[in-house]
């Protein structure tokens, strides 16, 4: 899948939330392209309720905004050696209070919860330079974006968390990290990349790098950080973004 590496994750399992799409999609098959056993999350009753290549996955139905779900799903799992926490997304207009209230729980709340309910599991985890969690941020992270107040105070917040949980969890062999994807192809970005030209030729502008991301970029970066060749990584943010966050318009 990826050009120039390979990865090694025979016998460890893999929890993508959001996996049937996107980034989380990308993740998930790189994962299972390398031996790993993948289960992934979504919000349809079933994998065959998808188009995308789902084969040799378990699916489990999950909404993250429930967080008796997400101690739910843990619960089932005999094993765990690296959890993505990958779903999320906008939602609506966040200016409005239920709205950003929802980002919040969506993008921020439901990682904190699931990597909590996900503690014990990984602090058993054999797999070689420790289990791992990782998050995906984004550049509104870093930057104020006007349209998503909600999806940013949350994006923000999961860069501060992982710093946290790598600071408080090494000591039981759990390694956090996160990467911060530029402007990357998915669901949420969609829209973005085939209906407003303008604000892409502005992103680019800014990028060493004249093109947007695809799933696989990230995927790549994902797969690294909890791989052995990481080991001695953990509480740190990658951007994964064409050089954005190094350069100026």
């Amino acid at each position: 899948m990826f050009k120039g590496v390979t990865y090694n994750y025979t016998d460890a399992t893999v929890l993508v939330t959001g996996g049937t799409s996107g980034i989380g999609l990308a993740c998930a098959q790189g994962y299972r392209d390398a031996g790993g056993d993948v289960i992934i999350t979504g919000r349809k009753g079933g994998a065959s309720d998808y188009d995308a290549d789902l084969s040799n996955m378990t699916y489990k139905q999950l909404d993250v905004a429930d967080s008796a779900a997400l101690y739910a799903l843990a619960g089932s799992l005999t094993q765990l050696d690296v959890l993505v926490n990958n779903a999320g997304g906008s939602q609506g207009n966040e200016w409005e209070a239920d709205a950003f209230d929802q980002s919040i729980v969506v993008n921020l709340s439901s990682v904190f919860h699931l990597s909590s309910a996900c503690k014990e599991l990984l602090s058993a985890s054999p797999f070689p330079g420790g289990a791992s969690v990782v998050g995906i941020a984004s550049m509104t992270s870093y930057f104020g974006f006007e349209w998503t107040p909600g999806y940013g105070p949350a994006k923000a917040g999961l860069v501060q968390l992982i710093k946290t949980l790598g600071m408080s969890w090494g000591q039981l062999g759990i390694r956090a990290n996160a990467v911060a994807a530029g402007l990357t192809r998915s669901n949420l970005t969609t829209p973005v990349l085939d209906n407003m030209p303008d604000m892409v030729d502005e992103t680019l502008k800014r990028q060493g790098l004249k093109r947007t991301g695809e799933p696989e970029d990230i995927a790549a970066a994902v797969l690294f950080l909890t791989s052995p060749a990481a080991a001695w990584i953990t509480g740190q943010t990658l951007p994964v973004d064409g050089g954005f966050t190094s350069g100026m318009n």
